[in-house]
């Protein structure tokens, strides 16, 4: 049965992209957070509206993950860099790693501060130790302001409930027309 619905999910897949692939079909694609725009899913995962605001886990890694992106969205930059311990890292794999508090509040202050992202988290998992974090950014397409999804961050705390480790798994850029 299982082989069955796979090998039809198989062809249509293969008879939609005969018919010109994704744009061909009207429905727009759901996932977390809401429905994408699908004159996009060829180019990116660009959202028709602003993401939904997803359950956080009601753990201590992905409460300050919250709270962490509240700080980035209200321009709070230092206290973003509060967040984190001492000797903490950040990486962002094409970035050159930032340690320590100072590097990482001279990152958010300054390059941050000077492109006032605005953020959506599209969802959450994590523990007490851990969380990740899907997060969708605003931009601007044709005109219009639009989230596309662009990380994955992953918060490591300390057992003093700092940030010790933060990756931002970057999505590869893709090209919006």
């Amino acid at each position: 049965m299982m082989r069955r619905a796979l090998f039809a999910g198989m062809a249509l897949a293969v008879a939609t992209a005969g018919a010109g692939g994704t744009h061909a079909m009207e429905a727009p694609m759901i996932i977390a957070g809401g429905e994408l725009d699908p004159a996009y899913y060829q180019g990116a995962d660009v959202y028709l509206a602003t993401p939904r605001p997803p359950d956080v886990p009601p753990v201590r890694a992905c409460k300050l993950a919250e709270s962490y992106i509240a700080l980035v969205n209200a321009g709070e930059y230092a206290a973003v860099a509060a967040l984190y311990a001492d000797n903490a890292t950040f990486l962002e794999p094409m970035r050159k790693t930032l340690r320590g508090r100072e590097e990482i509040e001279a990152f958010y202050t300054g390059q941050i501060g000077s492109m006032k992202p605005i953020l959506a988290a599209v969802s959450y998992l994590g523990n007490d130790r851990e969380c990740m974090v899907e997060i969708a950014l605003q931009t601007e397409i044709g005109g219009e302001p639009r989230f596309v999804l662009v990380s994955i961050d992953h918060f490591i705390l300390g057992a003093d409930g700092k940030i010790v480790s933060m990756t931002a798994f970057g999505r590869p850029p893709r090209k919006v027309e």
